[in-house]
């Protein structure tokens, strides 16, 4: 449904604990202790309409969710009749500012992919700029009204230990702490996602994230 990340992905802007893509085959490193922060991998489904699915590991016990944490005050930029970036990943709670660099009137239509709620409808003047604070999780379509090819997409995790899967499904995930995890799949198909639980240990983690229930 929103194919135009399919040539963009490559310039992803994630925020948080993440990865880009699992290291070669034959490079694991099982030597290290167990206390240390491990990388979990694996495959995940694959992109749906280009959007990315989205690995998320929350604690199964409270406390442990500490760092790392999201970088502060994401900006999204309409300029040269794009989103720049146009893929967003961030935490419940934050606010993202959206500005207007060029001299074109331009609007920000957001809208909540899971409950099709329009969250935010407002047009950007030239220098002028809009803000939004997600407090609910899950994804948003972006969009502007005057310019319907101009689009992106946001995540917003309830965990800090979140990372968008590559367009193949595949995805890297470092500096997770040994434990035991809620593994969450999300994807713009609900019936590839789900959640179970998983341990993580020191060292690398593979976890087959394909669909579960």
């Amino acid at each position: 449904m929103i194919s135009r990340f399919n040539a963009l992905l490559s310039a992803v802007l994630v925020v948080g604990c993440t990865g880009t893509s699992p290291e070669p085959e034959g490079t694991t490193d099982d030597t290290l202790p167990d206390n240390t922060d491990g990388v979990v991998f694996g495959q995940a489904p694959a992109a749906v309409g280009g959007i990315p699915s989205v690995v998320m590991l929350s604690p199964v016990s409270e406390g442990d969710n500490g760092a790392p944490v999201f970088d502060s005050d994401p900006v999204i930029d309409q300029f040269g009749l794009v989103f720049s970036p146009n893929i967003l990943l961030i935490g419940v709670g934050q606010t993202v500012t959206f500005t207007n660099s060029e001299s074109l009137a331009h609007n920000v239509n957001l809208q909540h992919i899971e409950t099709d709620a329009v969250v935010l409808d407002v047009d950007t003047d030239p220098t002028e700029s809009a803000q939004y604070t997600f407090h609910e999780s899950g994804g948003y379509d972006v969009r502007c009204n005057m310019h319907p090819g101009m689009t992106a997409f946001v995540f917003t995790s309830p965990t800090p230990y979140v990372v968008f899967a590559n367009l193949d499904g595949e995805f890297t995930l470092s500096g997770v702490p040994p434990g035991s995890y809620t593994l969450t799949v999300w994807s713009t198909d609900a019936a590839l996602g789900g959640e179970r639980t998983v341990e993580v240990g020191g060292g690398r983690t593979e976890l087959d994230a394909g669909p579960v229930s």
